[in-house]
C-alpha cells in the first residue's frame, strides 16, 4: 500500500488516499470513497529526481505520489525509463544531443531561414514595398534624421541628373532620388523599398573636388553609389530583410517563450545584421555588373568607398583584429573588405582582357 494525494479534476482540494496494484488494476481507497483504474489506461508523467510522481486517469482525475512510496509504486506499475531519460542520465549522450541541436539550429539559421525569407518576399505584393517605404521616410523625417538639403538647387539638380544613367531598362518600381541633409547619417546613401533613394549632403560633398565643384570624377563616384542603391531596390532587399527578421523573431519566441524578452530579441537582431552584410555585397555585385554593361570601370565605386573609409580618421589607428571583430557585428561588411573585392574583380577583368587580346 502507498500513500498518495488524489485530485478529482473538478477542484484543487487534495484527498489523501491509499494505493494498491492488484490484478492489473490500481485501487484507490479513502474513508469517503473508493476508485479503481486499469493500469494500462493510466498515464504517468515523466518523473523528475525527487519530485512527486503524477498519475493521470481517463476521467480527468490524478494522483501525486511522493516520498518512499514513489519507487515501489513505479515498479508495481511496470514503469521503465524512456530513451530520453536514459540519454539525459549519461553525459556523453547528452553532450551529443546538444551538439546535434546546435548543428540543427545552425543549419536552420544559415540555410532554412534565408530560403524561407526569399519565398515569402517573392509573394509579397508591391503595395507592401510602397507602404514600407513611405512609412520609413516619414519616420526618418519625423525623428529629425533627414532634413531639407542645404545644397544649392543647381547642385541638387546635378545629382538627380545622374539617376537615369544607372536605372535598368524596366525598373521593378518607379525610382526617385532625394537629396537630404542629415547630421546623424553623415556621408551616406540609402534605398527605401518603395523606390526612393536618399543621398545626404555630406555624401555629395565627399564627391566634390577641392574647389567644391562636382566634376566628372565626382559624378562617376556618385553614379556608382546610386547603382549600388538601385541594386537594393531591384533585389527587394528590404522585403527580404523584413521577412528574415520576422521569421527569426517567431523562431526565437518559440524557443525562448516568455523566458526572456531580451534573449528572444537578440537572434532577430543578429539575423538582420547577417542578412544586411550579404545584401550589401549583393548590391555591390549589381553595381559592378551595371557599370560593366555600360563600359564603365568599377574604379569610381572603389574611389567612393575609399573616400567613405578615409572620412573617419580616428579609425585608422584601430587594431586590425578589433576592426575585423567589429565588422562581424556591423550592418555593413567592412569597407576595406568591399574595396578588396572590387579590386580583385578589376584584376580579373584585366586578366580576361589579356587572354582575349594577347
Amino acid at each position: 500500500m502507498t500513500n498518495a494525494l488524489y485530485f478529482d479534476g473538478r477542484n484543487a482540494r487534495p484527498h489523501p488516499v491509499r494505493l494498491n496494484v492488484d490484478a492489473g488494476m490500481l485501487q484507490l481507497s479513502s474513508p469517503a470513497f473508493e476508485r479503481s483504474y486499469p493500469v494500462g489506461a493510466i498515464r504517468l508523467s515523466e518523473p523528475f529526481a525527487a519530485a512527486p510522481a503524477v498519475l493521470r486517469f481517463a476521467d480527468g482525475a490524478s494522483c501525486e505520489v511522493a516520498g518512499d512510496g514513489r519507487q515501489p509504486l513505479l515498479d508495481a506499475l511496470g514503469y521503465r525509463k524512456s530513451a530520453v531519460v536514459r540519454w539525459q542520465e549519461r553525459w556523453p549522450a547528452a553532450l551529443l544531443a546538444l551538439v546535434l541541436l546546435v548543428a540543427l539550429l545552425a543549419l536552420l539559421y544559415f540555410r532554412g531561414l534565408p530560403a524561407a525569407a526569399e519565398r515569402i518576399a517573392e509573394k509579397l505584393p508591391p503595395s507592401v514595398d510602397i507602404r514600407l517605404g513611405r512609412a520609413a521616410l516619414s519616420s526618418l523625417e519625423r525623428h529629425g534624421l533627414l532634413e531639407p538639403s542645404r545644397l544649392s538647387e543647381q547642385r541638387i539638380a546635378e545629382v538627380q541628373a545622374l539617376l537615369p544613367g544607372v536605372l535598368p531598362a524596366h525598373p521593378r518600381v518607379p525610382i526617385r532620388l532625394l537629396v537630404r541633409n542629415s547630421r546623424t547619417l553623415g556621408a551616406n546613401a540609402l534605398a527605401l523599398p518603395d523606390g526612393t533613394i536618399v543621398v545626404t549632403d555630406w555624401m555629395v560633398r565627399l564627391a566634390q573636388g577641392k574647389a567644391n565643384q562636382l566634376d566628372q570624377a565626382g559624378k562617376e563616384q556618385l553614379a556608382a553609389v546610386l547603382a549600388h542603391e538601385v541594386g537594393h531596390i531591384e533585389h527587394r532587399h528590404a522585403a527580404r530583410a523584413m521577412s528574415g527578421s520576422s521569421l527569426m523573431a517567431a523562431l526565437s519566441a518559440a524557443l525562448f517563450g516568455d523566458f526572456s524578452a531580451v534573449a528572444a530579441g537578440v537572434p532577430a537582431v543578429l539575423t538582420q545584421m547577417q542578412y544586411s552584410r550579404a545584401m550589401e555585397l549583393d548590391a555591390d555585385n549589381y553595381a559592378v555588373a551595371l557599370l560593366r554593361r555600360q563600359g564603365r570601370s568599377p574604379a569610381a565605386f572603389i574611389q567612393a568607398l575609399e573616400a567613405l573609409e578615409n572620412q573617419a580618421p580616428d579609425e585608422a589607428h584601430t587594431p586590425r583584429w578589433l576592426k575585423t571583430t567589429m565588422s562581424y557585428m556591423s550592418t555593413h561588411p567592412d569597407t576595406a573588405e568591399r574595396i578588396q573585392r572590387l579590386e580583385d574583380l578589376m584584376e580579373d577583368d584585366k586578366e580576361e582582357t589579356k587572354r582575349e587580346n594577347p
